[in-house]
């Protein structure tokens, strides 16, 4: 009972703080109703979106904890550090301990011909102001 009774002071203080937009909502009523129901409409989805949308996003994230819960129960993390690749689970290559690889590119020609554009040197040139110093 004190939940309503709060909702009805706190329409009372809008309409006493806000007289001239209540006579505007109550002539849309009156002469548009058409319209009014269409923008009484837009404001509860509007209304329901920033209630729904908290609510779905919070649900969302424990449904994803549960599931980071579960995948971690099955593990050993005795063992210290995980590298991404045994993260995901993948099967490392079979290499000798101390083994190295080098991966080498291999040398392109230049994109641009020879004989496009010039070679331009630039020297700093001191300004009048920076010679006095």
């Amino acid at each position: 009972m004190n939940i309503f009774s709060a909702i009805i002071d706190a329409m009372l203080s809008f309409i006493r703080n806000n007289p001239l937009t209540v006579v505007i909502i109550v002539m849309l009523a009156v002469f548009v109703p058409s319209l009014f129901g269409a923008m009484l409409i837009g404001l509860l989805v509007v209304l329901l979106l920033l209630v729904a949308w908290p609510v779905f996003m919070l649900l969302r994230l424990r449904r994803e904890a549960r599931r980071m819960e579960k995948e971690a129960s099955g593990r050993d993390f005795s063992g210290g550090y995980y590298t991404r690749r045994e993260y995901r689970r993948t099967t490392p290559r079979d290499s000798d301990e101390g083994e190295v690889t080098v991966y080498t590119t291999s040398v392109r020609e230049k994109r641009v011909k020879s004989d496009v554009g010039d070679y331009v040197d630039f020297e700093e040139v001191k300004g009048k102001e920076e010679t006095r110093q």
